[in-house]
């Protein structure tokens, strides 16, 4: 076996270089090292930087809430400033500091300027629409990136938020009108409005609420629709006109759907043409004496919430109904149908054939029974709904308090609302 000599430099310049590989390996973990700990400190930051958009999201929505243009100033900074507060900082060890007349800051419009309560007087207080929340928090320590260069020591991290408040979401409205009420003589809550019924010259009828066509949905088809399926969910501003003359008889069958019963060409669950509301074939106020007479002050709807919806009352009238109970199927598949957002119109402009008058403002209404028919064919009696409020106040149960609405939709209470 031929034998290779190696020189004598040989093993010298090996060992040399297992040296070289030492030296490249911890040079290398120093620069990981380094990545690692510039990535746990900007970690860091970005998590304080997430928490405190938190807490200025919560201070400017708590201080928007109490941006009621009728108290001063302070009700709102103190709210926001709570709430705020309540947020934690630093990988949630510590509380977000905020302090009076620094924080909180109002405008009178989205572009500013935002200035500190004091600045503003009482005359200001009606036109201030946005409120402003900034946190930070300074001399945030820095883990690694100080080792690399003292400058880099400390950090600091901010958070803005503006809110402000816009009109709430309600429930879709009915293909129903009603008059506004006499001077001096508002509706109270609870009271009980007729129909209009019955006819005369220029079509003149007495009762208190009519059906209406709105907008771009002026058949009778498109009523049925609203009372089978959703109801009238893009709202029309104040100041449109709507209307439709005559009783238009036809609508019985689609309001009825309303109340779990079904007749002719409806169908009933498991598939209905038209959802009923979750009370299934439900109780309505019976009272014969009352036709024809105009009543106020009834206030069937904390017994019909309370008791006869919870109990899931059967329907206690002459018409016919595709059974007796509620099945769970049709419970689940219900909603709240009965209670619905109709407008208020000025009827002593109806005049004419064409029975049009501008929406004036919305109300919440509950469907007080089914529509009856005589054998004629001609409406039985009238067909009341009860005033359950305006559709502006919180306590309305057609209001979906806390979901913004848009500025064409949104005519319930006045939520709040982050814009930036």
């Amino acid at each position: 076996m031929r034998r290779v000599n190696q020189p004598r430099g040989y093993g010298a310049a090996r060992r040399g270089e297992r040296g070289v590989v030492a030296i490249i390996v911890a040079l290398t973990l120093a620069v990981l090292i380094g990545f690692a700990g510039i990535a746990l400190d900007l970690g860091k930051l970005y998590i304080a930087k997430s928490e405190l958009s938190n807490a200025a999201d919560a201070c400017a929505l708590a201080a928007a809430r109490d941006l009621t243009h009728a108290v001063s100033l302070d009700a709102p900074e103190a709210a926001g400033m709570t709430v705020g507060a309540s947020n934690r900082v630093l990988l949630q060890s510590e509380n977000v500091a905020l302090s009076v007349n620094s924080n909180v800051t109002f405008s009178r419009q989205f572009a500013g300027p935002y200035q500190t309560k004091d600045q503003f007087t009482a005359a200001d207080v009606p036109n201030i629409g946005f409120v402003r929340c900034t946190v930070s928090r300074t001399g945030i320590a820095n883990w690694f990136m100080q080792v690399v260069n003292a400058a880099l020591g400390q950090s600091a991290v901010a958070a803005t938020a503006v809110a402000s408040t816009t009109q709430s979401q309600t429930t879709c409205a009915l293909p129903v009108a009603v008059c506004k009420p006499a001077a001096g003589s508002p509706y109270n809550v609870g009271d009980w409005i007729p129909s209009k019924v019955g006819g005369g010259q220029n079509g003149q009828m007495s009762g208190s609420f009519m059906w209406v066509a709105y907008p771009g949905a002026g058949t009778v088809p498109d009523m049925k629709a609203m009372l089978t399926g959703a109801g009238q969910c893009t709202l029309p501003t104040l100041g449109t006109q709507v209307g439709k003359p005559g009783n238009v008889q036809s609508m019985d069958g689609a309001w009825n759907t309303r109340f779990g019963i079904y007749q002719n060409p409806y169908n009933g669950p498991p598939n209905p043409s038209g959802v009923s509301d979750f009370t299934g074939y439900s109780y309505w106020p019976t009272d014969p004496a009352l036709l024809g007479t105009i009543i106020r002050g009834k206030n069937v709807f904390p017994d019909f919430r309370d008791n006869q919806r919870a109990n899931h009352t059967p329907y206690q009238g002459g018409l016919t109904v595709q059974g007796t109970t509620q099945s769970q199927t049709d419970y689940a598949s219900g909603a709240d149908r009965r209670l619905a957002l109709v407008p208020m119109v000025d009827c002593a402009s109806l005049t004419g054939g064409s029975q049009q008058a501008p929406i004036l403002s919305w109300s919440c209404i509950l469907m007080l029974h089914p529509m009856e028919k005589n054998n004629n064919g001609t409406m039985k009696g009238y067909l009341y709904l009860e005033y359950r409020g305006d559709a502006t106040d919180p306590a309305t149960p057609c209001a979906t308090q806390g979901i913004p609405g848009n500025t064409t939709a949104g005519i319930g209470p006045m939520v709040p609302v982050l814009v930036q």
